[in-house]
């Protein structure tokens, strides 16, 4: 069986039916890259969608409408692009300063056609792209610095979403200025969703 077919089956009745081939395509781009080049850590094709994909497809309930987001730290695409491809009436940019993630994701927007630019710099010097109705990012540490820097970019309703640990929740309830909710992440013990709005002055 190839892979595509194989991760096609593993992704069937877990996401919505239109997203099943994107993703199946995207997890085969990073099955080849990541022989290579070491993008993402898996041990089977099972762990791929469910570890990586799967964990991002968790944001998807935080996207309603259209909008534009920005994964800050994006690497190998995680959690923007499955959200982009989710949510294809969503526009992105995946921000990855490491040059072999960044080519990589260019490759990506390009094979999955999505509305959304790769950008190969830190979000601490990133030039002004506009107002967010979105910012993720997952596994990243700093998160004091970035809702500091996300805040004043971020549209009206707009909303930051970061993929952290248990740990890393309970700094981030600590932050003032931000009404936050969480979820617990399906099959990490210790992996939440953490979502934060400006709270109205």
């Amino acid at each position: 069986m190839n892979p595509g077919a194989k991760y096609r089956m593993l992704l069937d009745g877990r996401v919505e039916d239109r997203a099943v081939a994107g993703l199946a395509r995207y997890a085969e781009l990073l099955e080849r890259w990541s022989e290579r080049h070491n993008l993402v850590r898996f041990t089977s094709r099972r762990e791929l969608i469910e570890r990586h994909l799967l964990d991002a497809m968790a944001g998807v309930r935080l996207l309603t409408g259209s909008g534009r987001l920005i994964d800050i730290g994006s690497g190998a695409g995680l959690p923007g692009v499955p959200l982009l491809i989710a949510r294809p009436q969503w526009s992105g940019v995946l921000l990855e300063p490491r040059q072999k993630r960044w080519a990589f994701l260019k490759l990506v927007i390009r094979e999955l056609e999505l509305h959304a630019v790769a950008v190969d710099q830190r979000y601490q010097d990133l030039e002004d792209q506009g107002s967010f109705d979105l910012v993720t990012t997952r596994a990243v540490g700093g998160h004091a610095a970035m809702l500091e820097w996300a805040g004043p970019r971020l549209s009206e309703d707009g909303s930051v979403a970061l993929w952290t640990t248990l740990e890393g929740e309970q700094e981030i309830a600590k932050e003032r200025d931000w009404r936050v909710l969480s979820w617990p992440l399906i099959g990490l013990d210790r992996g939440r969703l953490v979502s934060l709005r400006k709270c109205s002055t």
